[in-house]
């Protein structure tokens, strides 16, 4: 069973981000029948908010798990096996208080935390009481499994990336057209985001991006817009993680969340990069196309890709990798791997089934590839 955190489509706004982990709770419930049970309240909620803002002070005072934002009702069955949750950050695991009962009969609990920076760690407010509770705790960054392991001792603490619905964001012909130039969607670096301006305008080309909006009503028909907009870009931005966030990341370079869904679409993927080696840890090779400060640099590196025989190789990679390496689908393989948990028909089915999109996609290039 999977706990979620998603908001029901008409409910209140989300944070545009989660879309991508909803997607990943899809993919399992999808191909392998998995029951998701979604929170009635979570900590994003109102109510939740407020409970854990009085609950700090409290507890700096008496205790750690006094007022703790565990309200949220789990409506589970002590007869449960195995139950998986997808949390969005460190501040998601005291709702895991209201587990305790199963963990009384032997239930296993995994986590996967879809972000955590090593500063985040240093913290001693995050040393929750409900790290005892944890089988198995899943991180998307490789640089938080050590100091991770140092405050959840009876846990054991995994390495697993993010990815992407690769069937939703690849496109059905990647020989085709496409009419956007660049894409730039989330985070954007300032001066970055001017030249390409100027760059799209002296070409009369098309730059689309977002409006850096945090939170949307529907999920669902955000995550639909963006794959399509991402299927019809020749160009996306890929700058490393929470770049404009250098008291967060300090020194570290790491490959966003938005490098995956680049890669399902077959865009050529050009940035601020990833340091090599995260690029190579996460991937298997380096995909981003590194740009610096240099006058101009970008500019050449777009005029470099208008053309589609200098950009096709390099889409016909992307998509291939998505394919084999880079779906949902992987990931929870993965992690059944890791709990030791046989891997589900249907999540290998699936796999299947992308290895022989990835087969047609190599053969439809030919020799261009």
């Amino acid at each position: 069973m999977l706990i979620s955190q998603r908001v029901q489509p008409g409910g209140h706004a989300v944070h545009l981000s989660y879309g991508a982990w909803n997607e990943a709770e899809d993919v399992l419930a999808d191909s392998a029948g998995t029951k998701i049970v979604v929170l009635d309240r979570h900590t994003h909620s109102r109510a939740v908010r407020a409970r854990r803002v009085v609950g700090r002070g409290v507890r700096q005072l008496v205790g750690p798990r006094t007022l703790l934002p565990a309200t949220a009702k789990i409506p589970v069955s002590i007869a449960e096996d195995h139950v998986f949750f997808v949390a969005h950050g460190l501040w998601d695991l005291p709702l895991l208080e209201r587990l305790r009962e199963l963990r009384r009969n032997n239930t296993t609990i995994s986590v996967w935390i879809s972000e955590v920076w090593p500063s985040e760690l240093a913290d001693p407010r995050v040393r929750y009481e409900c790290y005892s509770l944890i089988d198995h705790i899943f991180v998307a960054m490789a640089e938080a499994v050590a100091p991770l392991a140092d405050i959840a001792p009876q846990s054991q603490v995994h390495f697993l990336p993010p990815a992407a619905d690769v069937l939703r964001f690849a496109p059905d012909d990647p020989m085709r057209h496409r009419g956007i130039s660049v894409l730039g969607i989330g985070r954007r670096d300032e001066a970055q985001h001017e030249e390409i301006k100027r760059w799209a305008e002296d070409h009369q080309n098309l730059y689309m991006f977002d409006t850096v909006r945090g939170s949307a009503g529907d999920w669902q028909e955000h995550r639909v817009a963006l794959a399509a907009q991402y299927q019809h870009a020749n160009v996306a931005i890929c700058n490393y993680a929470k770049h404009d966030k250098p008291e967060l990341i300090g020194d570290l370079r790491l490959p966003p969340g938005r490098m995956f869904e680049g890669l399902a679409s077959g865009s050529v993927l050009v940035g601020l990069a990833p340091d090599r080696q995260s690029q190579e840890r996460v991937v298997g090779q380096t995909v981003v196309e590194a740009i610096d400060a240099t006058p101009g640099r970008l500019s050449r590196v777009l005029d470099r890709f208008e053309d589609q025989d200098e950009a096709r190789p390099i889409r016909i990679r992307n998509m291939a990798l998505a394919c084999r390496h880079h779906d949902w689908a992987h990931r929870w393989r993965t992690a059944f791997d890791a709990i030791g948990v046989p891997v589900p028909v249907g999540v290998q089915h699936r796999i299947d089934d992308l290895e022989k999109r990835a087969i047609g996609y190599e053969e439809l290039a030919g020799d261009r590839y």
